[in-house]
C-alpha cells in the first residue's frame, strides 16, 4: 500500500499542507524548525496513534487550535488488476480523544486504523532498541506481532494482560490477599499466550535478518551473524502458577508482580555476543536498520502488506553506505519511503538515489514548491 494523497491540518507548526506523494520515494527538505519532521509525525500518527517523538497530544496540536487532523488517500496492492482505493482519517483533540475514520465510517478503535498502516520509523530514537530499557525491545516485538497476527485479534490479548497486571498490582499495593490470588489464573493464561506470540516473532526475525547481515558486516574483514535471543520473564523450569505462589510474600512486600512477560527481554546479538559489547555506535545503527528490514520482510511475507518507511534527518542518522543500502532495499521491495533532510544534504542524497523520486520543500510549516 502507498499514500497517494496526504492532507495535514494543525500538526505543530503546520496549518494546512496537502501533497500527492510519489509511490516509492519522497524527500522532505527544510531547515531545522521548518515543519519537515512534523510531516513525518503526521504519517506516524496514522500507524501508531502517536508521534515518534516523546510528545503528549496537546504538544502536537498547533497553538490556538482545538484538534489536529490527518487524512490519507491510499492505494493498496501494486498490481493494477487488484487496485483498491482506501480513505483514512484521524483527528485528535486537546484532551487526547481520537476520531478514527476508515472509508468515511467511524472506527471503534484506533487499532483498526493502525492495522492498515505498517509503518517503519527510523529516527534518532531508534537507537533505543540498543541502549534503551527492555520495554523498548518488547514494544518492537509486539508491533511485529500486532501486524502479523492482527486478524486473530491479538490486540485484545495485550489489553487484557495490561488490565489483569494492573488489577493484580493494585491488590498487592493494598494487601488484598484473596483478590491477588483471584487474578492468578487469568494472569498465567495471558502470559502463556503472549510468550508464544513473542517466541514466534523472534523465530521469524532470526530467519529474516540473515538476509541483511552484510549491512552490519560492511566494514569488517570477517563475517559474523546477527541473532536475537528471547529471554522470558520467569524461570522456564518452574510452572508459572507455582512461581506466583512461591513469590507471593516477596510480591506483597514489594507491592508489584515480579514475574511475567512484562519482565521479558530481547537480547540483540552479533557473533553470539550482546552487540553493545562489540559494535560501534554506527554499526549498532546499521544493526537496527537490519532488524527493521527483517521485520518488514516478515510483515510482507505473512500479510502481503508493504510497509511505509519514515526516516527523520537521514544524513544525521546514517552514513552514506547505509543510506545507499536503505534506498536499494526499498527500491527492490517496492515500498513507499518518506525521509527528511536539510537543504545542504539534498544534492548528496539525490546522487545516491538511482530511481525516480519526489522532492517537497517545507518552510515555516508551509509547502513552498
Amino acid at each position: 500500500m502507498h499514500i497517494s494523497k496526504l492532507a495535514i491540518h494543525s500538526v505543530r507548526n503546520i496549518s494546512n499542507i496537502e501533497i500527492s506523494p510519489h509511490a516509492h520515494c519522497n524527500i522532505i527538505v527544510g531547515e531545522n524548525g521548518s515543519g519537515k519532521s512534523s510531516l513525518l509525525e503526521a504519517i506516524h500518527l496514522l500507524g501508531f496513534g502517536r508521534s515518534f517523538r516523546k510528545s503528549k497530544t496537546p504538544e502536537l496540536i498547533q497553538f490556538g487550535q482545538d484538534k489536529l487532523t490527518v487524512f490519507a488517500d491510499c492505494i493498496a496492492n501494486v498490481q493494477v488488476e487488484h487496485l483498491q482505493k482506501l480513505k483514512f482519517g484521524l483527528s485528535k483533540s486537546q484532551s487526547g480523544d481520537s476520531d478514527v475514520r476508515i472509508q468515511g465510517k467511524k472506527a471503534a478503535r484506533l487499532s483498526e486504523l493502525s492495522s492498515q498502516f505498517p509503518i517503519v520509523a527510523f529516527t534518532c530514537d531508534s537507537f533505543d532498541l540498543v541502549d534503551g530499557s527492555p520495554s523498548v525491545r518488547r514494544k518492537f516485538l509486539d508491533w511485529l506481532v500486532f501486524h502479523v497476527k492482527h486478524q486473530e485479534n491479538v490486540a485484545s490479548i495485550y489489553r487484557d494482560y495490561a488490565r489483569v497486571l494492573e488489577q493484580r498490582n493494585s491488590a498487592l499495593r493494598r494487601g488484598l490477599v484473596e483478590q491477588i490470588r483471584s487474578w492468578n489464573n487469568s494472569f498465567v493464561q495471558l502470559n502463556l499466550q503472549i510468550q508464544q506470540l513473542r517466541s514466534e516473532a523472534v523465530e521469524w526475525l532470526n530467519q529474516a535478518v540473515k538476509n541483511y547481515v552484510d549491512l552490519v558486516n560492511q566494514n569488517r574483514q570477517s563475517q559474523a551473524q546477527i541473532s536475537l535471543e528471547y529471554k522470558v520473564g520467569w524461570n522456564q523450569q518452574v510452572d508459572l502458577a507455582e512461581l506466583l505462589e512461591k513469590n507471593f510474600q516477596n510480591d506483597l512486600k514489594r507491592k508489584t508482580t515480579s514475574v511475567g512477560v512484562h519482565r521479558d527481554e530481547l537480547i540483540l546479538k552479533f557473533a553470539a555476543d550482546p552487540i553493545k559489547n562489540i559494535l560501534s555506535r554506527g554499526e549498532c545503527k546499521r544493526y537496527v536498520l537490519s532488524l527493521m528490514f527483517a521485520a518488514e520482510d516478515v510483515i510482507k511475507n505473512h500479510t502481503d502488506k508493504n510497509c511505509i518507511w519514515i526516516v527523520d534527518d537521514i544524513a544525521a542518522e546514517l552514513d552514506l553506505n547505509s543510506i545507499r543500502a536503505a534506498f536499494s532495499t526499498n527500491k527492490n521491495n517496492q515500498n513507499q519511503m518518506f525521509f527528511t533532510c536539510i537543504e545542504k544534504d539534498l544534492q548528496l542524497i539525490q546522487q545516491v538515489i538511482d530511481y525516480e523520486h519526489a522532492v517537497f520543500h517545507v518552510k515555516h510549516g508551509k509547502l513552498i514548491n
